[in-house]
Protein backbone atom coordinates (compact mmCIF):
# COMPACT_ATOMS: atom_id res chain seq x y z
CA UNK A 1 0.00 0.00 0.00
CA UNK A 2 3.05 2.32 0.19
CA UNK A 3 2.71 3.34 -3.46
CA UNK A 4 -0.95 4.21 -2.98
CA UNK A 5 -0.08 6.20 0.15
CA UNK A 6 2.60 8.06 -1.81
CA UNK A 7 0.10 8.84 -4.56
CA UNK A 8 -2.41 9.96 -1.94
CA UNK A 9 0.19 12.29 -0.45
CA UNK A 10 0.99 13.84 -3.82
CA UNK A 11 -2.73 14.10 -4.54
CA UNK A 12 -3.23 15.95 -1.26
CA UNK A 13 -0.68 18.61 -2.20
CA UNK A 14 -2.03 19.02 -5.71
CA UNK A 15 -5.47 18.90 -4.20
CA UNK A 16 -4.76 22.03 -2.17
CA UNK A 17 -4.24 24.05 -5.34
CA UNK A 18 -6.72 22.18 -7.49
CA UNK A 19 -9.47 22.26 -4.89
CA UNK A 20 -8.85 25.91 -4.11
CA UNK A 21 -8.89 26.63 -7.82
CA UNK A 22 -12.29 25.04 -8.10
CA UNK A 23 -13.37 26.52 -4.78
CA UNK A 24 -12.61 29.86 -6.41
CA UNK A 25 -15.74 29.27 -8.49
CA UNK A 26 -17.76 28.64 -5.34
CA UNK A 27 -16.35 31.60 -3.46
CA UNK A 28 -17.08 33.78 -6.46
CA UNK A 29 -20.53 32.30 -7.09
CA UNK A 30 -22.19 34.25 -4.24
CA UNK A 31 -20.53 37.42 -5.53
CA UNK A 32 -21.35 36.82 -9.19
CA UNK A 33 -24.88 35.49 -8.69
CA UNK A 34 -25.63 38.27 -6.20
CA UNK A 35 -24.22 41.07 -8.34
CA UNK A 36 -24.59 39.93 -11.96
CA UNK A 37 -27.70 39.38 -14.02
CA UNK A 38 -28.12 35.85 -15.39
CA UNK A 39 -27.28 37.01 -18.93
CA UNK A 40 -24.06 38.66 -17.70
CA UNK A 41 -23.06 35.44 -15.95
CA UNK A 42 -23.85 33.62 -19.18
CA UNK A 43 -21.44 35.93 -21.06
CA UNK A 44 -18.69 35.17 -18.52
CA UNK A 45 -19.35 31.44 -18.87
CA UNK A 46 -19.16 31.37 -22.66
CA UNK A 47 -16.00 33.53 -22.67
CA UNK A 48 -14.15 31.19 -20.32
CA UNK A 49 -15.39 28.16 -22.27
CA UNK A 50 -13.53 29.48 -25.31
CA UNK A 51 -10.51 30.26 -23.14
CA UNK A 52 -10.41 26.61 -22.04
CA UNK A 53 -10.49 25.46 -25.67
CA UNK A 54 -7.76 27.91 -26.65
CA UNK A 55 -5.48 26.80 -23.82
CA UNK A 56 -5.55 23.25 -25.17
CA UNK A 57 -4.36 24.62 -28.52
CA UNK A 58 -1.63 26.68 -26.83
CA UNK A 59 -0.09 23.66 -25.05
CA UNK A 60 -1.01 21.06 -27.74
CA UNK A 61 -0.33 18.00 -25.56
CA UNK A 62 3.25 18.93 -24.67
CA UNK A 63 2.81 18.45 -20.92
CA UNK A 64 1.95 14.76 -21.24
CA UNK A 65 4.62 14.27 -23.91
CA UNK A 66 7.14 15.87 -21.56
CA UNK A 67 6.23 13.40 -18.79
CA UNK A 68 6.44 10.44 -21.15
CA UNK A 69 9.82 11.25 -22.67
CA UNK A 70 11.40 12.55 -19.47
CA UNK A 71 10.49 9.22 -17.89
CA UNK A 72 12.62 7.47 -20.51
CA UNK A 73 15.71 9.68 -20.21
CA UNK A 74 16.90 12.71 -18.24
CA UNK A 75 17.69 14.98 -21.18
CA UNK A 76 17.46 18.80 -20.76
CA UNK A 77 16.70 19.07 -24.48
CA UNK A 78 13.28 17.55 -23.76
CA UNK A 79 12.30 20.40 -21.45
CA UNK A 80 13.91 23.12 -23.57
CA UNK A 81 12.30 21.93 -26.79
CA UNK A 82 8.82 21.52 -25.35
CA UNK A 83 8.93 24.82 -23.44
CA UNK A 84 10.23 26.74 -26.47
CA UNK A 85 7.53 25.30 -28.71
CA UNK A 86 4.73 26.15 -26.26
CA UNK A 87 6.07 29.69 -25.77
CA UNK A 88 6.26 30.23 -29.53
CA UNK A 89 2.74 28.98 -30.25
CA UNK A 90 1.34 30.90 -27.27
CA UNK A 91 2.96 34.13 -28.42
CA UNK A 92 1.72 33.84 -32.00
CA UNK A 93 -1.86 32.89 -31.14
CA UNK A 94 -2.21 35.43 -28.32
CA UNK A 95 -1.04 38.18 -30.65
CA UNK A 96 -3.61 37.18 -33.28
CA UNK A 97 -6.42 37.10 -30.71
CA UNK A 98 -5.37 40.51 -29.37
CA UNK A 99 -5.23 42.08 -32.84
CA UNK A 100 -8.59 40.64 -33.93
CA UNK A 101 -10.33 41.22 -30.59
CA UNK A 102 -13.10 43.35 -32.08
CA UNK A 103 -14.48 40.80 -34.60
CA UNK A 104 -14.05 38.01 -32.04
CA UNK A 105 -16.12 39.98 -29.52
CA UNK A 106 -18.81 40.39 -32.17
CA UNK A 107 -18.91 36.64 -32.74
CA UNK A 108 -19.44 35.97 -29.02
CA UNK A 109 -22.59 38.08 -29.01
CA UNK A 110 -24.02 40.77 -26.79
CA UNK A 111 -22.32 41.63 -23.53
CA UNK A 112 -18.75 40.94 -24.76
CA UNK A 113 -16.52 43.94 -25.51
CA UNK A 114 -13.24 44.22 -27.45
CA UNK A 115 -11.23 44.98 -24.31
CA UNK A 116 -12.52 41.79 -22.68
CA UNK A 117 -11.03 39.73 -25.50
CA UNK A 118 -7.73 41.62 -25.25
CA UNK A 119 -7.54 40.82 -21.54
CA UNK A 120 -8.24 37.17 -22.30
CA UNK A 121 -5.51 37.12 -24.98
CA UNK A 122 -2.90 38.20 -22.43
CA UNK A 123 -4.29 35.76 -19.84
CA UNK A 124 -3.92 32.94 -22.37
CA UNK A 125 -0.34 33.95 -23.14
CA UNK A 126 0.60 33.88 -19.47
CA UNK A 127 -1.12 30.49 -19.01
CA UNK A 128 0.83 29.17 -22.00
CA UNK A 129 4.09 30.53 -20.58
CA UNK A 130 3.66 28.79 -17.23
CA UNK A 131 2.41 25.45 -18.57
CA UNK A 132 5.81 23.78 -18.96
CA UNK A 133 7.38 25.24 -15.78
CA UNK A 134 4.43 23.79 -13.86
CA UNK A 135 4.89 20.46 -15.68
CA UNK A 136 8.53 20.45 -14.60
CA UNK A 137 7.52 20.97 -10.98
CA UNK A 138 5.13 18.02 -11.27
CA UNK A 139 7.81 15.79 -12.80
CA UNK A 140 10.22 16.70 -10.01
CA UNK A 141 7.40 15.96 -7.52
CA UNK A 142 7.66 19.45 -6.04
CA UNK A 143 4.00 19.36 -5.20
CA UNK A 144 4.27 21.76 -2.25
CA UNK A 145 5.85 24.53 -4.34
CA UNK A 146 3.28 23.87 -7.06
CA UNK A 147 0.50 24.28 -4.50
CA UNK A 148 1.92 27.44 -2.90
CA UNK A 149 2.18 29.22 -6.26
CA UNK A 150 -1.30 28.18 -7.34
CA UNK A 151 -2.84 29.17 -4.01
CA UNK A 152 -1.16 32.59 -4.16
CA UNK A 153 -2.62 33.38 -7.58
CA UNK A 154 -6.02 31.95 -6.65
CA UNK A 155 -6.14 34.08 -3.50
CA UNK A 156 -5.27 37.18 -5.51
CA UNK A 157 -8.04 36.37 -8.00
CA UNK A 158 -10.62 36.07 -5.23
CA UNK A 159 -9.54 39.29 -3.53
CA UNK A 160 -9.53 41.27 -6.79
CA UNK A 161 -12.96 39.94 -7.80
CA UNK A 162 -14.32 40.89 -4.41
CA UNK A 163 -12.78 44.34 -4.79
CA UNK A 164 -13.96 45.02 -8.35
CA UNK A 165 -17.40 43.38 -8.24
CA UNK A 166 -18.50 44.09 -4.66
CA UNK A 167 -16.41 46.56 -2.65
CA UNK A 168 -15.71 49.30 -5.20
CA UNK A 169 -19.31 49.39 -6.53
CA UNK A 170 -20.57 49.76 -2.96
CA UNK A 171 -18.14 52.58 -2.21
CA UNK A 172 -19.04 54.18 -5.56
CA UNK A 173 -22.71 54.19 -4.52
CA UNK A 174 -21.96 55.43 -0.99
CA UNK A 175 -22.93 52.23 0.84
CA UNK A 176 -19.91 52.61 3.17
CA UNK A 177 -16.50 54.34 3.38
CA UNK A 178 -18.09 57.53 2.12
CA UNK A 179 -14.78 59.36 2.54
CA UNK A 180 -13.44 57.33 -0.40
CA UNK A 181 -16.50 57.75 -2.60
CA UNK A 182 -15.21 60.73 -4.56
CA UNK A 183 -11.86 59.05 -5.24
CA UNK A 184 -13.48 55.80 -6.39
CA UNK A 185 -15.87 57.67 -8.68
CA UNK A 186 -12.89 59.15 -10.53
CA UNK A 187 -11.51 55.81 -11.76
CA UNK A 188 -14.21 53.16 -11.31
CA UNK A 189 -16.76 52.70 -14.09
CA UNK A 190 -19.77 50.59 -13.00
CA UNK A 191 -20.88 50.28 -16.63
CA UNK A 192 -17.74 48.25 -17.41
CA UNK A 193 -19.45 45.34 -15.65
CA UNK A 194 -17.97 41.90 -16.25
CA UNK A 195 -14.84 43.46 -17.75
CA UNK A 196 -13.57 43.78 -14.20
CA UNK A 197 -13.76 39.98 -13.82
CA UNK A 198 -11.33 39.55 -16.72
CA UNK A 199 -9.12 42.38 -15.44
CA UNK A 200 -8.93 40.70 -12.02
CA UNK A 201 -7.94 37.43 -13.69
CA UNK A 202 -5.21 39.18 -15.71
CA UNK A 203 -3.66 41.00 -12.74
CA UNK A 204 -3.67 37.82 -10.62
CA UNK A 205 -2.19 35.67 -13.40
CA UNK A 206 0.66 38.14 -13.79
CA UNK A 207 1.92 36.96 -10.38
CA UNK A 208 2.95 33.67 -12.00
CA UNK A 209 5.87 35.42 -13.71
CA UNK A 210 7.90 36.31 -10.59
CA UNK A 211 6.80 33.18 -8.71
CA UNK A 212 8.05 30.87 -11.48
CA UNK A 213 11.07 32.98 -12.42
CA UNK A 214 13.56 30.26 -11.44
CA UNK A 215 11.86 27.77 -13.79
CA UNK A 216 11.73 30.37 -16.58
CA UNK A 217 15.45 31.14 -16.54
CA UNK A 218 16.24 27.42 -16.81
CA UNK A 219 14.64 27.36 -20.26
CA UNK A 220 17.04 27.58 -23.18
CA UNK A 221 15.10 28.86 -26.18
CA UNK A 222 15.96 26.13 -28.64
CA UNK A 223 14.27 23.20 -30.31
CA UNK A 224 16.28 20.05 -30.91
CA UNK A 225 14.30 18.49 -33.75
CA UNK A 226 15.73 15.02 -33.19
CA UNK A 227 14.33 15.16 -29.67
CA UNK A 228 11.20 17.14 -30.46
CA UNK A 229 9.91 15.24 -33.49
CA UNK A 230 8.95 12.02 -31.62
CA UNK A 231 7.49 14.17 -28.82
CA UNK A 232 5.31 15.95 -31.36
CA UNK A 233 4.19 12.60 -32.78
CA UNK A 234 3.19 11.49 -29.29
CA UNK A 235 1.55 14.82 -28.43
CA UNK A 236 -0.75 15.45 -31.37
CA UNK A 237 -3.27 12.75 -30.40
CA UNK A 238 -3.13 14.13 -26.84
CA UNK A 239 -3.87 17.56 -28.29
CA UNK A 240 -6.92 16.32 -30.20
CA UNK A 241 -7.95 14.39 -27.12
CA UNK A 242 -7.69 17.57 -25.07
CA UNK A 243 -9.80 19.52 -27.54
CA UNK A 244 -12.46 16.84 -27.43
CA UNK A 245 -12.23 16.65 -23.66
CA UNK A 246 -12.70 20.39 -23.16
CA UNK A 247 -15.57 20.43 -25.62
CA UNK A 248 -17.20 17.59 -23.68
CA UNK A 249 -16.86 19.62 -20.47
CA UNK A 250 -17.67 23.08 -21.83
CA UNK A 251 -19.74 22.23 -24.90
CA UNK A 252 -22.99 23.03 -23.13
CA UNK A 253 -21.78 26.64 -22.78
CA UNK A 254 -21.10 26.89 -26.50
CA UNK A 255 -24.36 25.24 -27.60
CA UNK A 256 -27.08 25.90 -25.02
CA UNK A 257 -27.69 29.56 -25.80
CA UNK A 258 -28.16 28.73 -29.49
CA UNK A 259 -30.77 26.01 -28.97
CA UNK A 260 -32.48 27.10 -25.72
CA UNK A 261 -36.25 27.41 -26.00
CA UNK A 262 -38.28 30.32 -24.65
CA UNK A 263 -39.66 28.29 -21.74
CA UNK A 264 -36.20 27.91 -20.16
CA UNK A 265 -35.48 31.58 -19.48
CA UNK A 266 -36.05 35.12 -20.70
CA UNK A 267 -33.08 35.02 -23.09
CA UNK A 268 -30.62 32.31 -24.23
CA UNK A 269 -27.85 34.02 -22.21
CA UNK A 270 -30.13 33.84 -19.14
CA UNK A 271 -30.62 30.10 -19.70
CA UNK A 272 -26.87 29.64 -20.01
CA UNK A 273 -26.25 31.54 -16.78
CA UNK A 274 -28.87 29.49 -14.91
CA UNK A 275 -27.60 26.09 -16.10
CA UNK A 276 -23.99 27.16 -15.55
CA UNK A 277 -24.69 27.76 -11.86
CA UNK A 278 -25.90 24.15 -11.47
CA UNK A 279 -22.96 22.95 -13.55
CA UNK A 280 -20.55 24.88 -11.32
CA UNK A 281 -21.93 23.11 -8.25
CA UNK A 282 -21.38 19.74 -9.95
CA UNK A 283 -17.73 20.67 -10.24
CA UNK A 284 -17.43 19.73 -6.57
CA UNK A 285 -17.02 16.20 -7.91
CA UNK A 286 -14.16 17.46 -10.10
CA UNK A 287 -12.13 18.73 -7.15
CA UNK A 288 -10.73 15.35 -6.22
CA UNK A 289 -10.61 14.17 -9.83
CA UNK A 290 -8.46 17.12 -10.88
CA UNK A 291 -6.11 16.70 -7.94
CA UNK A 292 -5.93 12.97 -8.64
CA UNK A 293 -5.14 13.58 -12.33
CA UNK A 294 -2.27 15.93 -11.51
CA UNK A 295 -0.67 13.38 -9.21
CA UNK A 296 -1.61 10.18 -11.05
CA UNK A 297 -0.23 11.01 -14.50
CA UNK A 298 3.46 11.14 -13.49
CA UNK A 299 2.80 8.40 -10.90
CA UNK A 300 1.45 5.96 -13.50
CA UNK A 301 4.38 6.64 -15.83
CA UNK A 302 6.93 6.11 -13.06
CA UNK A 303 5.39 2.69 -12.25
CA UNK A 304 4.89 1.57 -15.84
CA UNK A 305 7.63 -1.08 -15.71
CA UNK A 306 6.63 -2.44 -12.30
CA UNK A 307 5.29 -6.01 -12.53
CA UNK A 308 2.81 -5.18 -9.78
CA UNK A 309 1.48 -2.17 -11.71
CA UNK A 310 -1.76 -3.74 -13.04
CA UNK A 311 -2.88 -4.85 -9.57
CA UNK A 312 -1.85 -1.49 -8.12
CA UNK A 313 -3.81 0.42 -10.77
CA UNK A 314 -6.84 -1.77 -10.12
CA UNK A 315 -6.79 -0.97 -6.41
CA UNK A 316 -6.41 2.73 -7.14
CA UNK A 317 -9.54 2.66 -9.31
CA UNK A 318 -11.48 0.89 -6.55
CA UNK A 319 -10.69 3.41 -3.81
CA UNK A 320 -11.09 6.33 -6.22
CA UNK A 321 -14.67 5.36 -7.07
CA UNK A 322 -15.57 4.67 -3.44
CA UNK A 323 -14.36 8.10 -2.38
CA UNK A 324 -16.24 9.88 -5.16
CA UNK A 325 -19.47 8.03 -4.40
CA UNK A 326 -19.28 9.56 -0.93
CA UNK A 327 -18.84 12.97 -2.58
CA UNK A 328 -21.82 12.30 -4.85
CA UNK A 329 -24.14 11.46 -1.96
CA UNK A 330 -22.89 14.35 0.19
CA UNK A 331 -23.43 16.95 -2.53
CA UNK A 332 -26.70 15.62 -3.95
CA UNK A 333 -28.35 15.21 -0.54
CA UNK A 334 -27.27 18.61 0.73
CA UNK A 335 -27.80 20.63 -2.43
CA UNK A 336 -30.44 22.87 -0.85
CA UNK A 337 -28.04 23.90 1.90
CA UNK A 338 -25.14 24.31 -0.55
CA UNK A 339 -27.21 26.36 -3.00
CA UNK A 340 -28.48 28.64 -0.22
CA UNK A 341 -24.86 29.48 0.55
CA UNK A 342 -23.48 29.87 -2.97
CA UNK A 343 -26.42 30.95 -5.15
CA UNK A 344 -27.57 34.29 -3.80
CA UNK A 345 -30.41 34.82 -6.27
CA UNK A 346 -33.24 32.28 -6.55
CA UNK A 347 -33.21 32.70 -10.34
CA UNK A 348 -29.97 30.71 -10.40
CA UNK A 349 -31.58 27.72 -8.64
CA UNK A 350 -33.94 26.81 -11.48
CA UNK A 351 -31.70 24.03 -12.85
CA UNK A 352 -30.59 22.38 -9.60
CA UNK A 353 -32.83 19.36 -10.22
CA UNK A 354 -30.31 18.06 -12.79
CA UNK A 355 -27.40 18.06 -10.32
CA UNK A 356 -27.48 14.31 -9.42
CA UNK A 357 -27.22 13.44 -13.12
CA UNK A 358 -24.31 15.84 -13.57
CA UNK A 359 -22.54 14.33 -10.56
CA UNK A 360 -22.85 10.80 -11.97
CA UNK A 361 -21.52 12.13 -15.28
CA UNK A 362 -18.48 13.56 -13.47
CA UNK A 363 -17.99 10.23 -11.71
CA UNK A 364 -17.81 8.47 -15.07
CA UNK A 365 -15.31 11.08 -16.23
CA UNK A 366 -13.14 10.19 -13.24
CA UNK A 367 -13.44 6.50 -14.10
CA UNK A 368 -12.36 7.33 -17.64
CA UNK A 369 -9.29 9.19 -16.29
CA UNK A 370 -8.29 5.99 -14.49
CA UNK A 371 -9.02 3.75 -17.46
CA UNK A 372 -7.01 5.95 -19.83
CA UNK A 373 -3.76 4.77 -18.25
CA UNK A 374 -3.55 1.86 -20.71
CA UNK A 375 -3.23 3.89 -23.89
CA UNK A 376 -0.83 6.40 -22.32
CA UNK A 377 1.53 3.69 -21.08
CA UNK A 378 1.44 1.74 -24.35
CA UNK A 379 1.98 4.89 -26.49
CA UNK A 380 -1.38 4.33 -28.19
CA UNK A 381 -2.68 7.78 -27.40
CA UNK A 382 -4.58 7.82 -30.69
CA UNK A 383 -7.27 5.80 -28.88
CA UNK A 384 -7.72 8.64 -26.43
CA UNK A 385 -8.33 10.87 -29.42
CA UNK A 386 -10.94 8.47 -30.76
CA UNK A 387 -12.78 8.36 -27.44
CA UNK A 388 -12.67 12.13 -26.95
CA UNK A 389 -13.95 12.78 -30.47
CA UNK A 390 -16.74 10.22 -30.03
CA UNK A 391 -17.64 11.99 -26.80
CA UNK A 392 -17.57 15.35 -28.61
CA UNK A 393 -19.99 14.04 -31.25
CA UNK A 394 -22.33 12.84 -28.48
CA UNK A 395 -22.01 16.22 -26.73
CA UNK A 396 -22.78 18.14 -29.92
CA UNK A 397 -25.69 16.04 -31.15
CA UNK A 398 -27.10 15.36 -27.69
CA UNK A 399 -27.21 19.02 -26.68
CA UNK A 400 -28.70 20.11 -29.99
CA UNK A 401 -31.44 17.46 -29.99
CA UNK A 402 -32.26 17.00 -26.32
CA UNK A 403 -32.25 20.57 -25.00
CA UNK A 404 -35.13 21.44 -27.33
CA UNK A 405 -37.25 18.61 -25.91
CA UNK A 406 -35.96 18.08 -22.35
CA UNK A 407 -34.49 21.47 -21.49
CA UNK A 408 -31.79 21.40 -18.82
CA UNK A 409 -32.33 17.66 -18.38
CA UNK A 410 -31.26 17.21 -22.00
CA UNK A 411 -27.85 18.78 -21.43
CA UNK A 412 -27.28 16.82 -18.20
CA UNK A 413 -28.23 13.49 -19.81
CA UNK A 414 -25.93 14.30 -22.72
CA UNK A 415 -23.00 14.73 -20.32
CA UNK A 416 -23.80 11.36 -18.72
CA UNK A 417 -24.09 9.64 -22.12
CA UNK A 418 -20.81 11.20 -23.23
CA UNK A 419 -18.64 10.12 -20.29
CA UNK A 420 -20.43 6.79 -19.86
CA UNK A 421 -19.78 5.86 -23.49
CA UNK A 422 -16.14 6.96 -23.32
CA UNK A 423 -15.58 4.86 -20.18
CA UNK A 424 -17.14 1.73 -21.66
CA UNK A 425 -15.19 1.98 -24.92
CA UNK A 426 -11.92 2.66 -23.09
CA UNK A 427 -12.45 -0.29 -20.75
CA UNK A 428 -13.29 -2.76 -23.52
CA UNK A 429 -10.19 -1.96 -25.56
CA UNK A 430 -7.91 -1.58 -22.55
CA UNK A 431 -8.90 -5.04 -21.31
CA UNK A 432 -7.17 -6.46 -24.38
CA UNK A 433 -4.22 -4.10 -24.75
CA UNK A 434 -3.16 -3.63 -21.10
CA UNK A 435 -5.12 -5.96 -18.76
CA UNK A 436 -5.81 -4.44 -15.35
CA UNK A 437 -7.79 -6.43 -12.74
CA UNK A 438 -10.61 -3.99 -12.09
CA UNK A 439 -13.32 -5.28 -9.77
CA UNK A 440 -16.40 -3.35 -10.89
CA UNK A 441 -19.10 -5.54 -9.32
CA UNK A 442 -18.99 -4.04 -5.80
CA UNK A 443 -18.55 -0.56 -7.28
CA UNK A 444 -21.72 -1.00 -9.33
CA UNK A 445 -23.61 -2.08 -6.20
CA UNK A 446 -22.30 0.96 -4.32
CA UNK A 447 -23.43 3.23 -7.18
CA UNK A 448 -26.96 1.79 -7.12
CA UNK A 449 -27.04 2.21 -3.33
CA UNK A 450 -25.87 5.82 -3.60
CA UNK A 451 -28.50 6.70 -6.22
CA UNK A 452 -31.23 4.95 -4.22
CA UNK A 453 -30.32 7.05 -1.18
CA UNK A 454 -30.28 10.30 -3.18
CA UNK A 455 -33.58 9.80 -4.97
CA UNK A 456 -35.21 8.06 -2.01
CA UNK A 457 -34.40 10.98 0.28
CA UNK A 458 -35.89 13.33 -2.31
CA UNK A 459 -39.27 11.66 -1.76
CA UNK A 460 -39.28 12.69 1.90
CA UNK A 461 -40.93 16.10 2.26
CA UNK A 462 -40.12 18.03 5.45
CA UNK A 463 -41.57 21.52 5.86
CA UNK A 464 -39.07 22.66 8.48
CA UNK A 465 -35.96 23.80 6.59
CA UNK A 466 -33.45 23.27 9.37
CA UNK A 467 -34.84 19.84 10.22
CA UNK A 468 -34.56 18.90 6.54
CA UNK A 469 -30.93 20.06 6.52
CA UNK A 470 -30.24 18.00 9.64
CA UNK A 471 -31.77 14.81 8.24
CA UNK A 472 -29.84 15.18 4.97
CA UNK A 473 -26.58 15.61 6.88
CA UNK A 474 -27.40 12.60 9.09
CA UNK A 475 -28.10 10.37 6.06
CA UNK A 476 -24.83 11.55 4.53
CA UNK A 477 -22.87 10.65 7.67
CA UNK A 478 -24.49 7.20 7.79
CA UNK A 479 -23.44 6.57 4.18
CA UNK A 480 -19.90 7.75 4.95
CA UNK A 481 -19.76 5.37 7.93
CA UNK A 482 -21.05 2.42 5.88
CA UNK A 483 -18.51 3.03 3.10
CA UNK A 484 -15.69 3.40 5.61
CA UNK A 485 -16.72 0.22 7.42
CA UNK A 486 -16.88 -1.79 4.19
CA UNK A 487 -13.81 -0.40 2.47
CA UNK A 488 -11.74 0.19 5.59
CA UNK A 489 -11.57 -3.58 6.06
CA UNK A 490 -10.66 -4.06 2.40
CA UNK A 491 -7.81 -1.58 2.60
CA UNK A 492 -6.35 -3.21 5.68
CA UNK A 493 -6.98 -6.90 5.08
CA UNK A 494 -8.33 -7.55 1.61
CA UNK A 495 -6.14 -6.04 -1.11
CA UNK A 496 -7.51 -6.53 -4.60
CA UNK A 497 -6.00 -9.67 -6.11
CA UNK A 498 -4.68 -9.57 -9.64
CA UNK A 499 -5.80 -12.06 -12.24
CA UNK A 500 -2.95 -10.91 -14.46
CA UNK A 501 0.09 -13.19 -14.21
CA UNK A 502 2.37 -10.22 -14.85
CA UNK A 503 1.12 -8.59 -11.69
CA UNK A 504 2.56 -11.30 -9.43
Amino acid sequence: MSQIKKLAGQTAYYGISSILGRVLNFLLLPIWTGRLETDQYGAVTVSYAYVALCLIVFTFGMETAFFRFSGKENNPKIYNSSATAVLTISGILSTLIFLFANPIAGLLGSGVQESYIQYLAVILFIDGMVAMPFAKLRLEQKALKFAIIKVTVISATIILNLLFIAVLPDIYNGAYLESLQASVQRFYNPDYGIGYIFLANLVANSLYLPLLWKQFIQIKLQIDWQTFKPMLGYAWPIFLMGLGGIFNEQGYALILEHVATDDLATTPKDALGIFSSAFKLSVIMMLGIQAFRYAAEPFFFSHADNKQAPALFGRIMHYFVCFNLVVLVAVALNIELISDVFLRDDDYKQALFVLPILLVAKLFYGIYVNLSVWFKLTDKTIYGTYYALIGAVITLIGNILLIKHLGYYGSALTALACYGTMSILCYLKGRQAFPIPYNFKPLFIYLILALAIVYGADLIVISNTWMAYGIDILITLVFVFVMYWLEGRNIQYKPVKSNNPQAH
